[in-house]
């Protein structure tokens, strides 16, 4: 087993790796947010899960890992700092507002150490940039830092919303015609809202009764 925690599609609801990656942190609008990556294990998962690394690397990876702890801890520590930049990032571009220069220095800071893309492939249906062939355990950073330069140079920060539920603030690329999406997910935030309309059209019922 790569990870403790079971992966699931509700989990990749954003439509990019990067906005993915930036919702592991769970209810960060919430006294008390949920942080998902809490050892280099939960990011392999979470990697594997996304399909950004193939099984054989998460195996060479997880085994490196094992040999090299402290390495990947520091990975770990990189991988929080990316998250917490991007998050910034995110928010700032979508509201129409100027990066902070930390956040933008984080994400071009992991970009230059990560390696060029320098062919194409093709990939369940689509184009996408073919991932080089290394062994290093920062290499699950590198096509989320990718993602996230796409979308922040070639997205439209219109698209780019978070949660409508305060306290999840998962963040999604709207890919509706109408740019009419909510909720990260109809099936957990956008039904408790509906179920909490509900809740308060029948309390007002029979309040009036």
């Amino acid at each position: 087993m790569i990870s403790a925690k079971q992966w699931n599609p509700s989990d990749f609801v954003g439509g990019r790796d990067c906005l993915d990656f930036a919702n592991t942190v769970d209810w960060t609008g919430s006294p008390t947010p949920n942080d998902v990556l809490q050892e280099y294990r939960d990011l392999l998962g979470w990697c594997a899960a996304a399909g950004l690394i193939r099984s054989g690397q998460a195996k060479t990876l997880r085994r490196l890992a094992r040999a090299e702890p402290e390495a990947a801890t520091q990975v770990l520590r990189r991988a929080r700092e990316l998250r917490r930049a991007l998050r910034g990032l995110f928010v700032s571009w979508a509201d129409g507002e100027s990066p902070r220069k930390a956040d933008l220095d984080g994400l071009n800071d992991l970009l230059a150490r990560a390696p060029a893309r320098l062919s194409v492939r093709w990939r369940k249906g689509d184009y996408d940039w073919a991932r080089p062939e290394h062994r290093s355990l920062e290499m699950l950073l590198w096509p989320v830092t990718w993602s996230a330069a796409d979308l922040l140079t070639h997205g439209d920060p219109v698209r780019l919303k978070r949660c409508a539920d305060d306290g999840c603030s998962w963040f999604f690329y709207d890919a509706s015609r109408n740019r009419s999406r909510r909720w990260c997910s109809m099936s957990t935030c956008g039904n408790r809202a509906k179920a909490q309309r509900h809740y308060q059209r029948t309390k007002v019922t029979r309040t009036r009764v």
